[in-house]
């Protein structure tokens, strides 16, 4: 009995000692696992897992050619009776004017087909407007700017635009190339058409130009939407996207290109400079936010837009770029991550406080 019981003892103190033995390793592993953690290293990578972005697709857009453009000129002193129009243009144009067009009415007639656009805006013009101004033609010989006064006359009825939101627009400006009945090409932009608010007693929005659309001899409509840029000189050029569809958003190029200047002897003005590298061109608008402020090389390297930090989704080019982003004296340096007996070879160096050779 006695040596039953001196071999249960001698079995527990053993089962002890490893439970001690356990316990201290465990210990052990848990500190060292405290103080790599401490010291801002992960030995098995990082703890933040990266997921990989799909690379930024270019949006392919069909150039086409805006003979005219309107603006307005001195917009804060605009008023029904008189409103300044700034117009560019390169051919022979009329021009029509409607004040307080239905929207909807509106809309529909510009979704129409061109001989139908034609027809209800300028030659027999069925738009629901209260007043509609006769046809103003001019013949030029090459590109002019002039400045167009619009207002209503005093004998006629005082529009009923009613309260906001209205469903009237204060003014349409309706401008066509005098030549739109002749054959021309199906892609060619025929009429633009702007949508003016102006600011009265019961709408204290500023005055200003709420829509712009281009018509197509194709009836294709286009919205034209503007991009930003650092500088904004007024000399606007527009990007048509290479699509069927009849209702299609336009981007507004703000700034011309020029071929001729060698971009890597010439210096790049500081309001046409990458915002990030201050060095290259920008050529590339950023989409959906519509920035113009990044080179190729800059935009690879970015997921969000360095100017409203919006995600990067797309991009189409407003200046011919090379090929490739990197030039055949470059060379790029890949470094690969450290392995990690490296890392903990690194992490002990700096727990012993020795200094790196």
């Amino acid at each position: 009995m006695v040596a039953v019981l001196t071999a249960a003892l001698m079995t527990a103190a053993e089962i002890s000692n490893l439970f001690s033995a356990l316990g201290v390793l465990i210990c052990f592993i848990c500190m060292v696992i405290f103080i790599i953690r401490l010291q801002g290293e992960d030995l098995f990578g990082a703890s933040v897992v990266h997921v990989a972005q799909p690379p930024v697709a270019q949006v392919e857009f069909q150039k086409v050619a805006v003979p005219f453009s309107l603006e307005l000129h001195k917009p804060g002193d605009a008023s029904f009776a008189d409103i300044q129009l700034k117009i560019r243009s390169e051919v022979s144009y009329i021009m029509r004017s409607f004040w307080g067009v239905p929207s909807d009415h509106l809309h529909a007639l510009l979704m129409s087909s061109w001989s139908g656009f034609f027809m209800h805006l300028i030659e027999k013009p069925s738009v629901k407007a209260e007043i509609t101004d006769k046809v103003v033609s001019n013949d030029i010989d090459e590109e002019t700017e002039c400045v167009k006064h619009v207002g209503i006359r005093p004998i006629a009825p005082p529009l009923t635009l009613g309260m906001s939101p209205r469903k009237n627009y204060p003014l349409v400006v309706c401008i066509m190339r005098q030549d739109s009945l002749q054959q021309a090409d199906a892609n060619g932009v025929g009429a633009l058409i702007t949508i003016i608010h102006i600011k009265d007693s019961e709408c204290q929005i500023p005055t200003c130009i709420l829509h712009q659309y281009l018509k197509q001899y194709s009836g294709q409509l286009t919205k034209l939407q503007a991009l930003y840029t650092q500088g904004n000189n007024g000399s606007q050029k527009s990007e048509d996207r290479n699509s069927d569809s009849s209702d299609e958003e336009v981007e507004v190029e703000s700034k011309g290109t020029s071929n001729d200047i060698n971009e890597e002897e010439a210096e790049v003005p500081l309001e046409e400079a990458c915002v990030v590298c201050q060095t290259k061109k920008t050529t590339r608008a950023l989409l959906p936010c519509r920035h113009v402020c990044v080179c190729d090389v800059c935009c690879g390297r970015l997921d969000n837009c360095p100017m409203c930090r919006a995600r990067i989704l797309a991009y189409f080019l407003v200046a011919p770029e090379d090929s490739l982003s990197v030039s055949e004296d470059e060379t790029v340096e890949v470094l690969e991550p450290p392995s990690a007996w490296r890392r903990l070879n690194d992490t002990v160096t700096r727990m012993i406080g020795a200094e790196q050779q």
